[in-house]
């Protein structure tokens, strides 16, 4: 796996804590855009028997913004990697990407799991090809 592929996913797993909060900031975001004041009575006022989208055009922007969609994407990627590992890749991953404070290197987590640097390794490149095939890269 290059290097940059690599990093990338990194990151994806770094994010997925919080990915959640920002799917929902994404959402309100583009629920409640912001709107400059605008005077009504300029221009002779509203229709009256003009009909209302923008229920429609809120539904629609929220399935089709790209960076909303990446997020979904990330977070499902990473969930259905995770459930589909052991519990030791699982540790390992905790360990080395998900826990807020990384406290093991990669030979305090062999240690701790019984195992090599080495197999350690092996099973951190095997969860991230589970990632990225998850994502399509």
């Amino acid at each position: 796996m290059e290097r940059e592929v690599f990093n990338y996913i990194a990151k994806i797993i770094r994010d997925y804590p919080t990915s959640e909060m920002y799917i929902n900031r994404r959402e309100q975001e583009l629920m409640n855009k912001f709107q400059e004041f605008r005077d009504e009575n300029v221009g002779g006022g509203r229709s009256k028997n003009r009909r209302d989208e923008s229920t429609e055009r809120m539904a629609i922007s929220l399935a089709e913004d790209r960076r909303l969609n990446n997020l979904k994407r990330n977070e499902e990627a990473v969930r259905k990697a995770l459930q589909a590992s052991d519990e030791i890749t699982r540790d390992i991953i905790y360990e080395l990407y998900l826990r807020e404070n990384c406290i093991l290197t990669l030979e305090g987590i062999a240690q701790k799991a019984h195992l090599s640097v080495a197999a350690v390794k092996k099973r951190r490149i095997k969860f991230f090809e589970k990632v990225a095939e998850e994502i399509g890269l």
